[in-house]
């Protein structure tokens, strides 16, 4: 499946709010929220997801009234899947 990175700016949310929102999209079937990134300070939330199209976290979204600045597809990478070589 497909992993997306969404980014949400919010900064008059409190976490109470986000809580809540939370435990519902943790739930969610459409798509596998992974994890979220936040700063309450600043507003900025930037959430991992797995699903099978932009359009189908677009509709999660909606559903549950959160609000997103954009929603884009990327590839993860870690240490341990680099190829080291000694020259």
């Amino acid at each position: 499946m497909p992993h997306y990175l969404s980014t949400h700016y919010e900064p008059s949310v409190t976490r109470e709010k986000l809580e809540s929102k939370w435990t519902d999209l943790a739930q969610e079937r459409g798509g596998i929220w992974v994890k979220t990134w936040f700063n309450l300070q600043s507003g900025r939330r930037f959430c991992w997801w797995d699903a099978p199209s932009k359009e189908a976290l677009r509709k999660i979204f909606q559903k549950h009234g959160v609000s997103w600045e954009d929603i884009i597809q990327v590839e993860l990478t870690t240490p341990s899947e680099w190829r080291w070589r000694e020259d």
